[in-house]
């Protein structure tokens, strides 16, 4: 697997996304978050989108002539439109809007509608944290690829929720996981590796369980299923209602023909502690709370019990140190892209 310096890989995601025509700023925004998903060990939401982000932008599905506007403001609350802009750039100004929101009166909350893909919701409740706010997301993806509870034909998309708790010294706890049993971008990194897909995660078409991706593929297409039988598919719900209805995105489902996972309705919400009790408290008892967890006793096979958000960041520390991976069918075509748009790719490490 080719291994890269992220610095390296940085400068090469953001010349081959700025080679579209997508503004430098704009590039730099969208590549360094691709980047961070890869050194967090996220490749599905990694580099691997620089390519279909230029294909959705050739096709439409993204247009990069438009910019998101706010349309809807009060005091705490506040719509963007985001004209199907790239979907990381309409994020990060949704939830900033949130963060100041919060600060000044306690609570922001602001939705998304038509924004591209946005990518992880864990980047945006950690800003949140990061400015030692409480930072919620959930996200109606423009897709009908996961079906509810009992049900076998796709209804939504893989719909996630994330969560952003602060805590000293940057170890904040972060929540983030789609309301399907798997990402489509994890399965179809599986299928691609002929990597066994665990049983529970899908339908055929004709509503059999199956751990087949062909299967699932079809024809007839079939369906993903929700974590936790019920209470994944509750909380898929919730995630349309909030991201799809309440931001009037529409629902998933309507943009499976019109650019599938390229539409997402977002709510990103800010939340101030400080409205609540002394932040120093709130501090102290997320100490406390982190060190209970981490004294329990462990199950056998387990060393510890990991907080969210632990895990990737052990992750992010030794790929900044040891360089970061790519995986072969990634980095071949993203080394092809830039022979065709004359961007020189970074040396392998």
């Amino acid at each position: 697997m080719p291994r890269f310096n992220h610095e390296q890989l940085l400068r090469f995601s953001e010349r081959l996304l700025s080679s579209s025509g997508i503004p430098v700023r704009d590039a730099e925004l969208v590549a360094r978050l691709l980047v961070k998903a890869q050194l967090r060990g996220y490749p599905g939401h990694g580099v691997a989108r620089v390519l279909q982000y230029l294909s959705w932008i050739r096709s439409g599905t993204i247009n990069i002539q438009e910019k998101p506007l706010l349309v809807r403001a009060g005091r705490t609350t506040a719509v963007i439109e985001a004209n199907h802009y790239l979907g990381q750039v309409a994020a990060h100004e949704g939830i900033q809007l949130a963060i100041e929101k919060a600060k000044a009166h306690g609570v922001g909350i602001v939705c998304l509608r038509h924004a591209g893909h946005v990518g992880r919701l864990a980047d945006y409740v950690e800003m949140a944290a990061e400015q030692s706010l409480i930072g919620m997301a959930a996200a109606s993806v423009g897709s009908g690829n996961t079906t509810f509870h009992g049900g076998m034909e796709g209804m939504v998309g893989t719909n996630p929720m994330a969560f952003g708790v602060p805590a000293r010294n940057g170890e904040h706890i972060l929540l983030d996981f789609a309301t399907a049993a798997t990402s489509m971008s994890e399965l179809q990194r599986s299928a691609a590796r002929k990597e066994a897909i665990a049983a529970g995660m899908m339908l055929d078409g004709y509503g059999n369980a199956t751990t087949d991706f062909n299967a699932f593929r079809g024809p007839p297409r079939g369906a993903l299923l929700p974590f936790g039988g019920h209470k994944g598919s509750g909380l898929s719900m919730v995630a349309e209602i909030l991201g799809g209805i309440l931001s009037e995105n529409g629902l998933g489902r309507q943009w499976r023909d019109k650019g599938g996972a390229a539409v997402n309705g977002v709510w990103l919400q800010a939340l101030n502690v400080e409205e609540f009790q002394p932040l120093d408290h709130f501090f102290e008892q997320v100490d406390e709370f982190i060190a209970f967890i981490k004294a329990s006793k462990t199950a056998p096979g387990h060393r510890q019990i990991y907080m969210p958000g632990e895990r990737a960041r052990q992750r992010e520390a030794q790929q900044l140190k040891e360089g970061i991976d790519v995986d072969d069918a990634t980095w071949t075509q993203l080394k092809a892209l830039g022979i065709d748009l004359g961007v020189d790719p970074p040396a392998l490490m």
